[in-house]
């Protein structure tokens, strides 16, 4: 926030907010950037199918969709079991992820599924490798967790649009026609309010802390006790301590 104009007649404030503008503008990309590869790139659901020749070898095909329904295939030659691989993470949250063992390798299938889910998953598939039984399809879906990955994501996008469009605001100040002008001006609004000068009581500056520092704001207080923030986003102190003197004395105000 700074004085952009000053005169005999007229002061101009300018307020503009760049700090939620850029953070606003990051946090969009961001959660577009993920929601986009969450929806097009990671798999939502796999289809393993596996059929027993004669010789007694199974063959399996596994093939995975993405949300837009591309897929890849995998062939997997002569599964001897499956299990349920327990991750922990961080904070102690576990997931649980389904691994089929070849003579081949091993093969990691979708790793968002409930236990309960991997377990009836297991259970079949090593039934199937124990028996003579000659086919089986098996299914994972993780759609429920991408479903709420993305409520998340688009909250964060929406959260970053608002900010990134936050308004600017110019307060000017006209002793030749004894007014005071607050224009807010966005992407979003813009709305204009005036005030005879003869209305305004005094100025004061509010403060917050945040989680580092802590930050200010200007404000005109009328005389009907009416108050309005000249910068709604706050701001440093210095720039704030700064107009203020500027407008007590452009307006002969006492402090």
């Amino acid at each position: 926030m700074k004085v952009v104009e000053e005169t005999h007649t007229r002061l101009v404030i300018k307020h503009q907010p760049i700090s939620d503008w850029l953070s606003g503008g990051l946090l969009f990309i961001f959660g577009l950037s993920f929601w986009i590869y969450f929806i097009a790139f990671d798999f939502t659901s796999l289809r393993l199918t596996c059929t027993r020749s004669a010789p007694p070898e199974i063959n399996c095909e596994l093939k995975k969709f993405t949300f837009f329904g591309r897929m890849t295939k995998l062939k997997i030659f002569d599964p001897q079991q499956a299990y349920i691989q327990t991750k922990t993470g961080s904070k102690g949250s576990k997931s649980y992820q389904v691994i089929i063992v070849s003579k081949f390798g091993e093969f990691s299938l979708l790793s968002q599924v409930s236990y309960q889910e991997n377990e009836v998953f297991v259970s079949q598939l090593n039934s199937f490798i124990n028996s003579s039984e000659s086919f089986i399809i098996l299914q994972q879906n993780q759609r429920n967790y991408l479903f709420f990955i993305s409520l998340f994501m688009l909250t964060i996008i929406v959260t970053g649009a608002y900010s990134a469009t936050s308004s600017a605001t110019t307060c000017t100040f006209y002793k030749s026609i004894n007014k005071v002008f607050i224009e807010r001006k966005g992407f979003r609004s813009k709305k204009i309010i005036e005030y005879p000068l003869e209305e305004i009581g005094s100025f004061h500056i509010q403060d917050k802390q945040n989680k580092y520092s802590k930050v200010y704001q200007a404000v005109i207080l009328f005389k009907n006790d009416q108050e309005i923030p000249i910068n709604p986003q706050y701001t440093d102190k210095t720039s704030v301590e700064n107009v203020v003197a500027r407008i007590r004395y452009f307006l002969k105000l006492e402090y």
